[in-house]
């Protein structure tokens, strides 16, 4: 199969930066390549002098993909391990023990991953286990019932920990699949069958459609070698999402909380780099504001990065005693930063604490590889090019940025309550905070 230019062109840079000894990458570097369109995709984030690893298996496939067979992915995700000719799980498991490392299943939405995290000295051989057991599985029938036994005793196959992005996604997309849940019972997994987890092996949970990330110490040239063993599977590729814009939807709920969304395509390090800023900025205003009227808590202002969208993501759990909608209150606060109406100060303290955590979570393997999978989709959200960005960023710099992100136009509202009709509009409060 012929490639373009730039793919070889990318091949071979990463060829020579491996030869030249990878783990001597500068601080926030990010390497990524691929074999061939049926390989892996590889992205490795070496960090010289740290003492552990974390590996990523993402493969873009999740409940939405279950068809109605609820608990299907969080079973096959058991399956390659516990059910595969091409690995022992009890070997498995007593080589993690000795190590002391762990291993970890997330079941998402739209991707599902295995996390592995191990001491420098055990990571290599460890993470050639894990990746012939994944990349190359192959279903072993007569195993399949302990690892249905063990899917039905594992709590997080009726967790749904990406709570938001699925309402979001469902009231974004007409596509019922998006409003895929957990099982409710764990014993319904007990309906499923070999076939059922063939067929899903074999089409989602192919070398073609993971990603493997790495990020921390470890042999890269080695890694490489392994992952360019595997290749194969039919393309499943997640397309992104283009919703009508806004949108504002009620949705029941034993308590007040808004949910506001605004989505944004990240291309370049500077909106890397303004995105990380805002919400901390968002988060402190909220956070004085509700904390002083004395209806909110747990406020949260953050970027949420999904296969499907991206956004800037505003959380208001809310308790009023006299139930009046606290989102207008909270627009607010968007409508102030859209505007540009934040002091210096403001700007000065969440800038720093922007940049301060990045630079902090660059030397952690974890989080680095948590990131790198979250933002498989928007490459440009971390690199070194985002901290210079980041560093650089001016208050002036940083308004032009965000003021279109905020627009009134572009706005996803949710309100979860337990009042489904309409109710009176928030009033302003002497002490809620109004302009600034």
């Amino acid at each position: 199969m012929k490639h373009t230019s730039k793919h070889t062109s990318l091949t071979a840079a990463l060829c020579l930066l491996l030869s030249a000894g990878l783990a001597a990458a500068a601080p926030f570097e990010v390497l990524r390549s691929r074999e061939s369109p049926e390989h892996a995709q590889l992205i490795l984030a070496p960090r010289e002098g740290s003492r552990t690893a974390t590996l990523v298996v993402a493969f873009q496939s999740g409940r939405f993909d279950e068809a109605g067979s609820h608990g299907l992915t969080r079973l096959t995700q058991h399956a390659m391990l516990e059910a595969n000719r091409r690995g022992s799980y009890d070997d498995l498991v007593r080589d993690l023990f000795g190590a002391g490392a762990s291993l970890e299943l997330v079941t998402g939405l739209r991707q599902s991953a295995f996390i592995l995290e191990a001491h420098h000295r055990d990571f290599d051989r460890l993470a050639q286990r894990l990746l012939g057991m994944v990349l190359d599985a192959k279903l072993d029938a007569s195993k399949l019932e302990h690892a249905i036994e063990r899917t039905a005793q594992d709590p997080g196959l009726t967790d749904m920990h990406d709570f938001l992005e699925a309402r979001l996604a469902s009231a974004l997309s007409t596509d019922v699949r998006y409003a895929a849940p957990p099982p409710r019972f764990p014993s319904s997994v007990q309906s499923l069958t070999e076939r059922h987890v063939a067929i899903h092996l074999s089409s989602a949970f192919n070398p073609r459609n993971a990603t493997v990330i790495a990020a921390g110490s470890f042999d890269a040239p080695a890694l490489r070698r392994v992952v360019a063993r595997y290749r194969g599977g039919v393309a499943s590729p997640v397309a992104r999402l283009t919703p009508k814009l806004p949108t504002k939807t009620q949705l029941p709920a034993m308590s007040d909380v808004n949910v506001l969304a605004y989505p944004i395509h990240i291309t370049q390090p500077e909106e890397a780099a303004a995105l990380r800023v805002v919400g901390p900025l968002l988060q402190h205003r909220m956070e004085r504001r509700f904390r002083n009227m004395g209806v909110g808590y747990a406020q949260e202002a953050a970027p949420l990065l999904t296969p499907w969208m991206d956004a800037l993501v505003l959380t208001l759990p809310a308790n009023d005693p006299s139930a009046l909608d606290l989102g207008p209150f909270l627009l607010q606060e968007v409508a102030a930063v859209r505007e540009g109406r934040v002091t210096p100060e403001e700007f000065a303290a969440s800038h720093g604490s922007a940049l301060a955590r990045f630079r902090l979570e660059d030397p952690r393997p974890r989080a680095v590889a948590l990131q790198l999978a979250s933002s498989i989709q928007t490459p440009a959200w971390y690199s070194p090019e985002v901290e210079a960005s980041l560093a650089a960023l001016s208050a002036e710099a940083f308004s032009r940025r965000v003021q279109p992100w905020l627009s009134e136009d572009r706005l996803v509202h949710l309100l979860f309550t337990p009042y489904p009709t309409p109710r009176p509009a928030a009033r302003p409060r002497p002490h809620g905070g109004g302009r600034r």
